[in-house]
């Protein structure tokens, strides 16, 4: 469920509304009528963000893995030049 409440509202009632967001309700803080805020559960927010992580970090990981492969020698070298060329 949504609730919507004014910021002065969501403070006095703080305690209520943490109790709502962790049952799984959704809490819309307004100011002058405005979305602010949005509070939900600890469980609710993994949902929300958890799965944007994984899809960073596998986008990265095919990345990775479409580059091209250099030897240890090639390695070397570019790190030598690299140091070279801070000096």
């Amino acid at each position: 469920m949504v609730h919507e409440v004014g910021s002065f509202e969501a403070k006095t009632r703080l305690a209520e509304l943490l109790r709502l967001a962790e049952r799984g309700d959704e809490i819309v803080v307004l100011r002058r009528g405005i979305r602010v805020a949005v509070i939900v559960g600890s469980s609710r927010y993994d949902e929300l963000v958890r799965p944007a992580q994984k899809d960073w970090r596998q986008s990265m990981r095919e990345h990775l893995a479409s580059g091209p492969r250099i030897g240890r020698a090639e390695f070397d070298d570019i790190m030598r030049e690299s140091k070279e060329g801070r000096s």
